[in-house]
């Protein structure tokens, strides 16, 4: 659930902010949910090896966000 983070917070900051700003916050929403999905994991029943998982899941996540949100500026700015 909370790798929403890095895809909700990746369309509204690349919508909203400016490209610098919305790639900082970006990798600290990634950062955040990677970390916290990892630390939680072994009250899911999953080890902390899960992290081999959940990092590159974490990435592709927050790249898609980030492109959505740019995409959706270049709209905005179009019209």
């Amino acid at each position: 659930m909370l790798l929403l983070l890095p895809l909700l917070g990746g369309v509204l900051a690349g919508w909203l902010a400016s490209k610098r700003t919305a790639i900082a916050l970006q990798v600290a929403f990634a950062f955040v949910a990677a970390t916290v999905v990892t630390l939680s994991a072994p009250s899911h029943g999953a080890g902390y090896g899960i992290v081999v998982w959940v990092v590159p899941i974490t990435v592709a996540v927050a790249l898609v966000g980030l492109s959505l949100g740019f995409l959706l500026r270049r709209r905005r700015l179009a019209a």
